[in-house]
């Protein structure tokens, strides 16, 4: 037990070492997965690398399991003072509202459609130029809903599929759901 831990751990350090800091590096400049992969010094399988930029897109905020409302808290220190006079601290939250910009974020079910209906998927894919489809085909999407930043590579993607007709049910914004 306690060699499988000390094995994976080392595992994980060599991994961040040798590829996880090029591959968030990559991510954020808008390369693909299958990019990513060609680019690195170190031979690194393309599973490895999916679930790499999955994360790394989760932990960024470009993508989210569930839609996520702004919720923000302003904190105070107040001063009291005790019967003696002795001066004290309590921590005071208050809830800062801002509106959600609309429109933020896109509801994607790319998992679903690639499983559930394999012959729609491809022609999806082939309705985006060649690398939007690499971005969408390379990330490992669940079967439940995904929201995606409302970026610029996304939107391409929106606006193609709804050219092609082909949005409905797959991506769109959360105003029209």
């Amino acid at each position: 037990m306690e060699q499988n831990y000390f094995q994976s751990a080392l595992s994980d350090f060599v991994f961040d070492m040798a590829s996880g800091g090029a591959i968030c590096h990559l991510t954020d400049l808008g390369f693909t997965v299958k990019q990513i992969q060609e680019k690195l010094a170190y031979p690194t399988p393309y599973e490895k690398v999916q679930k790499a930029v999955w994360k790394h897109l989760l932990d960024t905020g470009v993508i989210a399991m569930e839609e996520q409302e702004e919720k923000r808290e302003k904190v105070e220190y107040v001063r009291e003072y005790d019967s003696y006079g002795k001066a004290s601290f309590r921590r005071v939250t208050l809830p800062v509202t801002s509106p959600k910009p609309p429109q933020s974020r896109l509801l994607c079910r790319f998992g679903l459609l690639k499983y559930k209906d394999p012959e729609r998927y491809r022609q999806m894919l082939e309705a985006l130029k060649p690398e939007q489809a690499e971005y969408i085909d390379g990330l490992p999407w669940g079967l439940e809903g995904v929201w995606h930043r409302a970026d610029p590579r996304m939107l391409g993607i929106y606006h193609a599929l709804e050219r092609a007709e082909l949005a409905q049910g797959v991506c769109s914004f959360a105003e029209e759901e």
